[in-house]
């Protein structure tokens, strides 16, 4: 399902996959692909029908989950995008990455503001407006250290920002197909829905009830591979991720070194000024 953890990585990890949870130390619930271990075997064979073709009739809701976990812990590339609330805080992101470590996109956070995210040769380079500067360099009560930072860093890439704990979790966005297959949770009772189009899709859904009673739906594609199309939560903190551009290639270009700022000079030029 959509976590609840605040940092938007285990945000994004825990929701990319049916039961992804290895983008953290701690691990949230999940609509989870391993509550069909029991009949995972059967599942590979089992409601089959044509080629590429999804049989919802024959395949219980369990084996459905499975084999879009399946589909998607194979992927060399995807791209989310989609809205959340996580501890009350809104958030909108749109990241496309591989297993190559190649990724690129932005996430936004309300009250915040915007990062741009670019991840290429295992370095991070994080770009945010002036509203996220302003947020990240006046956050200890220091305005006008904000501001600056806004403009003296106006359209540069950060590098190095692991070393802080409000911007390592930003920094590790982009490990999300890596987090497929580092699953282990389980959950149980997810039910069988109905067919329907998403994103011009045909899918079908397939609903788990968290214990709070909200409910998370996730729509699998029933013609060609069972991807994961789209997840959506519901409840006091909804929100909805959308999955596409499936082993499509990532292009990704490190910015030049002059538009690049370590973090360690960054935060020296803030406490010198």
């Amino acid at each position: 399902m959509l976590s609840k953890r605040l940092a938007a990585t285990a945000v994004v990890c825990s929701a990319l996959v049916l039961g992804a949870s290895g983008c953290g130390p701690d691990k949230a619930p999940a609509v989870s692909a391993e509550s069909a271990a029991a009949s995972a075997t059967s599942a590979a064979s089992k409601g089959a029908g044509a080629a590429g073709h999804l049989d919802t009739d024959k395949l219980t809701a369990a084996e459905i989950e499975k084999q879009a976990h399946d589909a998607m812990a194979s992927l060399s590339s995807v791209k989310v995008s989609g809205n959340l609330v996580a501890e009350g805080q809104k958030m909108k992101l749109d990241l496309a990455t591989d297993t190559k470590g190649n990724c690129q996109g932005t996430i936004a956070i309300a009250d915040l503001g915007q990062i741009e995210i670019i991840h290429t040769g295992g370095t991070s380079f994080l770009k945010p407006d002036a509203a996220f500067w302003k947020s990240i360099a006046g956050g200890q009560g220091n305005p006008q250290a904000g501001a600056m930072a806004a403009e003296l860093f106006k359209g540069r890439y950060l590098t190095g920002a692991k070393d802080d704990p409000e911007l390592a979790g930003l920094a590790d966005m982009c490990d999300l197909v890596k987090s497929m297959t580092d699953s282990d949770d389980t959950s149980d009772g997810a039910v069988k829905g109905a067919a329907t189009t998403v994103n011009g899709v045909k899918t079908f859904t397939v609903v788990s009830t968290d214990d709070d009673g909200s409910k998370t739906t996730a729509y699998i594609a029933t013609e060609g591979k069972p991807y994961l199309v789209k997840m959506s939560h519901d409840g006091a903190e909804p929100g909805e991720m959308n999955f596409s551009d499936f082993d499509k290639p990532v292009t990704v270009q490190a910015p030049s070194a002059d538009n690049v700022i370590d973090y360690s000079q960054f935060k020296a030029k803030l406490t010198s000024a």
